[in-house]
Parts: structure tokens; C-alpha cells; sequence
């Protein structure tokens, strides 16, 4: 579950101008923050300042300080400048580090102040890049962390399915199974085993350990039909058996690796050719 950080009003600063644009108890516009969090509902009361309010204009007008907190924010402010027309309009930044801030919104600084990282995996590369097709890259980043609902993950949940493999009805079906041991899935594999896929895969490892090939890993465009076509089969084997138990419609392995190869043309043709003057990956992959 994705853990968000406390405080998201923390994405969002003003510096004051005339102060007519800023909320005084709910904008974050002093180093305490949002003066709401720090006074709380009372401080409305105990300042006279309504909850609506926005900054005085000109100068600071506080009451006598009643409380610690009261005292804490009049010390703060005795060090800023009050609001004027003179600085023109409050201007509010958004974040844009841990203790930056930037008139321009950044939707990737905001993400990564809000959520909270992880380490990267060793795989994260054959799943994300800039070539895939998003509908394969999802199925099969689900297949690598084990997420798809196959047979064995929904008898354990307490479903009462059959447990055998939809696409061979030999074994059991698991992702290690369907994807790889299958003699259907097999059978898919076998027909781009060549030059780029050297031998036809038995696992995640394996695929990876074919990238880092010499004569492959020194061919980025080699890696990235590789890295596709591992994706486009991923997901048509998963399409292929959500076909047959849902529709009870069945494909030989031969129309499936057509299906394939036709996604594979369609995608690498709509790329756009690389500047270094190099074949284009629809090349490198017919050839």
C-alpha cells in the first residue's frame, strides 16, 4: 500500500505582497506553517482575527499574547515585513525539493514528496521504457510481482476453480507455469527464438541475463525490441487464456505468435526513425 507523507498543504507557500490573496489561518505564508495547525480553532478567538481573514495590510495588529503559541507567532512576525500594496501580489509557490520552492508546479517534485520511495528492483528497466505499450507493460509488470489473478493465487484466496492451466491442461496454472513452462506458452517463444532471443526463455532471470549479452547489451535498439517483444508475449498468452476461460474461444500457439508479431510491426512502425541515421527498430526486429 502506497504510504502518503503528513502535511500535503506543505506542497504550497505564499510570499506576501499586499496580502490580499493569502488565507491567515490557512495558507502557509510564516515558517510555523498553516497558523490553524498551530493556534488552532481557539486562536481565531484568542487573536480577534476572523477564521475568514486575510493578512492585515500595513502593518501588524495583534492582541496582548495569552498563550505560548500566541506569543511564538508574534515573535515570528515581528521579523517579517507586513503586507503592502507597494510588493505587489501575494505569489504562491509550489514545491519543488525538500527545501525549495517554485512559481511553476512540478508534478513529478509533488510525487515525490508525497509518496514514499522504495528500492529501485533489478527489473525496473524491462518493465518502463520509453518504447512499450502501455496495456503489455502493465500485465506483465503484474506478472513479475505475481498479481494476476491466475488459478493457484485464486484457490488460495478460497475460490473453488479448477486449478489445471487453461492453455495446456497439463499442470497447474501459476505465473511461472503459464508464462514460461507452459508447452502452449513454449511453443509461442520458440517461434522468435533467433538472433535476439538466443534460446527460448524459462524465466524473468533468464530474459535479463539475454539483455545483458554482449553482442545485444551494446545494440540499446536490440534491447528494446526484446524488451517489447517479452511484453507483447506476456500479454497476449494472458489474453489468450482469459479468452478461453471467459468465451470459450481457443487459438493454436501459431495464431497467437501472429498476433504478436503484428503488434510488434505496429508499434516499432509508428516510432519514429532515430536521429543518429541507424536502422529503425522495425529493421532491426525483421531482420
Amino acid at each position: 500500500m502506497l504510504k502518503l507523507k503528513p502535511k500535503l498543504n506543505a506542497l504550497m507557500r505564499c510570499n506576501l505582497g499586499d496580502g490580499k490573496s493569502v488565507s491567515f489561518w490557512f495558507d502557509w505564508w510564516t515558517d510555523l506553517g498553516p497558523l490553524i495547525s498551530v493556534c488552532g480553532r481557539r486562536g481565531t478567538r484568542d487573536l480577534r482575527i476572523p477564521i475568514d481573514a486575510t493578512a492585515p495590510n500595513g502593518h501588524w495588529s495583534l492582541p496582548p499574547a495569552r498563550s505560548d503559541e500566541a506569543e511564538t507567532l508574534q515573535v515570528v512576525l515581528s521579523t517579517m515585513q507586513p503586507p503592502s500594496s507597494l510588493r505587489g501580489k501575494d505569489c504562491f509557490l509550489w514545491r519543488s525539493g525538500a527545501h525549495s520552492f517554485l512559481p511553476k508546479f512540478s508534478s513529478k517534485a509533488t510525487w515525490n514528496f508525497v509518496r514514499q520511495p522504495s528500492p529501485l528492483v533489478s527489473w525496473y528497466k524491462l518493465i518502463w521504457f520509453k518504447e512499450e505499450i502501455p496495456r503489455c507493460s502493465f500485465v506483465s509488470w503484474m506478472s513479475v510481482l505475481s498479481r494476476l489473478p491466475t488459478r493457484d493465487r485464486l484457490i488460495s484466496w478460497g475460490m473453488q476453480v479448477p486449478p489445471v492451466c487453461p492453455l495446456c491442461s497439463l499442470d497447474h496454472e501459476s505465473h511461472a507455469h503459464m508464462f514460461f513452462s507452459c508447452c502452449f506458452s513454449t511453443a509461442v517463444w520458440s517461434h522468435f527464438t533467433g538472433w535476439l532471443l538466443p534460446t527460448t526463455p524459462d524465466s524473468l532471470a533468464s530474459l535479463e541475463t539475454t539483455i545483458a549479452l554482449p553482442h545485444i547489451a551494446s545494440c540499446s535498439g536490440a534491447v528494446s525490441v526484446i524488451k517489447l517483444l517479452m511484453q507483447v508475449i506476456v500479454y497476449s498468452l494472458w489474453r489468450e487464456r482469459n479468452v478461453r476461460i471467459f468465451k470459450n474461444v481457443s487459438s493454436t500457439a501459431a495464431a497467437i505468435a501472429k498476433y504478436v508479431d503484428r503488434s510488434m510491426r505496429d508499434r516499432l512502425l509508428s516510432l519514429a526513425p532515430p536521429a543518429d541515421g541507424h536502422d529503425t527498430l522495425l529493421l532491426l526486429y525483421l531482420s
